[in-house]
């Protein structure tokens, strides 16, 4: 059985196209991780706003946080 260093320099030897077919195949054989919040996170982030416990961002305060990052 190969090391996962060896697996790694051979993929590293791959045309494009074949460690785009390895990728595609590594990521069908990962369990699925949630796209975004659920609806009870969601839920969660309503109440802690409506509350007052947590001050929500507008756009461009959201940006320009990240932009100081």
């Amino acid at each position: 059985m190969s090391t996962l260093l060896e697996i790694q320099e051979a993929a590293d030897h791959l045309t494009l196209e074949e460690r785009e077919g390895l990728i595609a195949h590594l990521l069908a054989g990962m369990p699925s991780a949630p796209i975004g919040a659920d609806d009870e996170e969601a839920n969660r982030r309503d109440i802690e706003m409506d509350s007052g416990k947590v001050k929500p961002l507008s756009h461009a305060e959201f940006l320009a946080e990240i932009d100081r990052r």
